[in-house]
């Protein structure tokens, strides 16, 4: 393991020799030889072994990691937290030159949100959901006895420049978006100007640009506080363009630490190089070109391609001849001709006039900011919320075409057996009282007939995972497996089109890697289509055939993947290829205030090969 950096301080004179000796200052955080372990049953099994590192006011360290390497562990430690059941084996954890494990309760109380302050992954889940904002702001000032004032909770919200402070204080958390919130949980953590900030996943949810202005304001509000942080991310496009050290952990040890450039140009251990290579990313060049005769995945999966070049939004006339290789034998196995959802009657439409096609064995995955309507798109083809207008149709391999704008409810069993979804977040999507087992057998019930262990451990082998899993409960699996039992689940079905909204945003890089192989070999074995919803271009670039961009509810780009990604573009999509942040990237892109500087005009230019970007004009 690298040894931990120091910072050089001021400069003073030794004793009786005269010679100026270089003083390090004391550092906010110092963490000693620490070791962790939980107990399971009578053993004690080992979180966190032998963990050393410092951080100075102003500096920022990048924990990374696969999920169970220790790095949340660790992080939270900070605060004196520890799971229930762990306990500290030996070494220290110091913050602001305290022992945070012997301070008793009521300065632990002064620790966490005074000294040092956590934002965390989820502010959704962070903030109370019958509270207004600006009470819970004031409520972060009065626990530590600061002004609590309406002139106090306004200048917070200024300072982490979320517009109309005035409203937003009168607003609850649900009527915010994901990067308002996620502001809001900033200021609250800011309320008592923290020496620490402690980030854990701060930005897993928000799209590129939101992503882009959230750590901006972060970076700012470290330097004009002077404050140290510690940032805990699988996203190491995030890490290096945030964190001045980086501390690779593996198996709950520190198995290399240094300078973040350092880190991305010469990777000394060999975990951090498997780490690295893992990672997929959007400025880098394609390795092959994408074609119907296999090609290698960003994730090296070798998989069979489609390109529907003819399946562009109805919108476009004039579209580019279609490859008689490339067009499904049958036509596509889902359609729709200006599709529009809205989620009550007198609210803007959330999907306004979206055309678009899924052919079949394509995966068409849907780009764009939190709002822009991709996934109520996916919940529209599910059938959990009715469209208004348009058509919406999906063609079974029987032939028979069913209408989907109806809720699911008023759907036939064979088209809800075709169409399956596969939820975001698989720690909520299962029932924490039902084994694995019983999860993947109640689908095969409801739509076989089937529900025997032998066909559930089928299901299991198919998703990568060991038959005896199916005894389990979904606590006792990682974040990767409970995502391939949410696949299998899906899988149960029989299905001819999956939706996949957001499958991956909370997986580190190794285990993300293996879920989008996964996805991949099964739909070239099995045949399937898939509507793929992401945020994250990287993951898209590696899996999808063809990429539609989504903003205030419109399609404005369709089109082949690499065409797409290389141009030229709408000045939406544009915007979102550069807010991605590649691993090794040492600077923010520079997003502005994200307000669009184009409008919409009439028609759509063909770029060829079934590239179709909708006519704008500047504003």
């Amino acid at each position: 393991m690298n040894e931990p950096l120091t910072t050089t301080g001021t400069t003073t004179t030794a004793g009786g020799a005269g010679r100026p000796v270089d003083v390090a200052p004391i550092p906010v955080v110092r963490v000693d030889d620490l070791s962790i372990s939980y107990a399971a049953g009578r053993r004690e099994v080992p979180v966190v072994r032998g963990v050393s590192f410092e951080v100075g006011a102003g500096r920022a360290l990048g924990l990374v990691g696969e999920s169970g390497s220790g790095k949340s562990t660790v992080a939270r430690t900070l605060l004196a937290h520890l799971r229930r059941g762990s306990r500290v084996v030996s070494g220290s954890v110091r913050v602001a030159g305290d022992d945070v494990f012997a301070l008793d309760e009521r300065a632990r109380r002064a620790l966490r949100g005074g000294t040092a302050a956590l934002v965390a992954q989820n502010a959704g889940q962070a903030l109370t959901p019958s509270m207004r904002v600006g009470r819970q702001l004031r409520e972060a000032l009065e626990s530590h006895g600061l002004p609590r004032g309406d002139d106090r909770v306004l200048e917070l919200v200024r300072h982490v420049r979320l517009p109309d402070p005035e409203t937003i204080v009168r607003r609850y958390p649900h009527q915010l978006s994901g990067g308002q919130q996620q502001r809001v949980a900033i200021a609250m953590a800011i309320a008592a100007r923290p020496k620490l900030l402690v980030l854990d996943e701060p930005t897993t949810a928000l799209d590129v640009v939101t992503q882009s202005a959230v750590l901006e304001l972060i970076r700012d509000l470290a330097v004009e506080l002077g404050m140290a942080i510690v940032l805990v991310s699988h996203d190491l496009g995030v890490v290096s363009t945030m964190a001045d050290e980086i501390a690779v952990m593996h198996e709950g040890r520190i198995v290399e630490h240094a300078p973040t450039a350092s880190l991305f140009a010469d990777p000394q251990h060999e975990y951090t190089r498997e780490l690295l290579a893992s990672i997929p990313r959007v400025h880098a060049a394609a390795t092959a070109p994408r074609s119907v005769d296999g090609t290698a995945t960003g994730h090296g999966v070798q998989h069979e391609t489609r390109r529907d070049e003819a399946d562009a939004p109805a919108a476009p006339a004039g579209g580019a001849a279609q490859d008689p290789r490339t067009a499904p034998a049958a036509g596509p196995v889902a359609m729709a001709s200006d599709l529009v959802v809205r989620y009550g009657r007198g609210l803007p439409a959330a999907v306004d006039g979206v055309s678009f096609t899924i052919g079949r064995r394509e995966t068409l995955a849907v780009v764009g900011e939190s709002g822009s309507g991709k996934s109520t798109l996916a919940t529209a083809l599910a059938g959990l919320i009715p469209a208004e207008s348009g058509r919406f149709a999906f063609h079974g391999a029987d032939g028979v075409e069913s209408d989907l704008t109806r809720p699911v409810a008023g759907r036939t069993a064979t088209l809800r057996r075709s169409i399956q979804l596969i939820f975001q977040n698989a720690d909520t999507s299962l029932n924490p009282r039902r084994t694995v087992g019983a999860a993947i057998a109640r689908p095969l019930k409801l739509f076989t007939g089937e529900s025997g262990p032998e066909r559930v451990a089928e299901l299991l082998v198919e998703v990568g995972l060991p038959p005896e899993f199916a005894s389990r409960l979904p606590a006792q699996l990682s974040g990767g497996q409970r995502q391939r039992v949410g696949i299998a689940r899906a899988l149960a079905a029989g299905p001819e089109l999956i939706i996949a909204d957001e499958i991956t945003t909370a997986l580190d890089v190794r285990v993300q890697a293996g879920v989008l192989d996964l996805l991949a070999g099964l739909r070239d074995e099995k045949g399937l289509s898939c509507l793929f919803i992401s945020h994250d271009l990287a993951v898209v670039r590696g899996v999808a055939d063809r990429v539609a961009v989504m903003t205030g509810g419109r399609i404005v780009e369709v089109g082949p993947t690499e065409r797409v990604f290389q141009g030229p573009n709408h000045p939406y999509t544009r915007t979102l290829l550069d807010a991605t942040l590649d691993p090794g990237t040492t600077e923010l892109p520079d997003v502005g205030d994200a307000r669009p500087r184009w409008r919409d005009a009439d028609g759509w230019d063909d770029h060829g090969d079934g590239h179709h970007v909708k006519r704008w004009e500047a504003m």
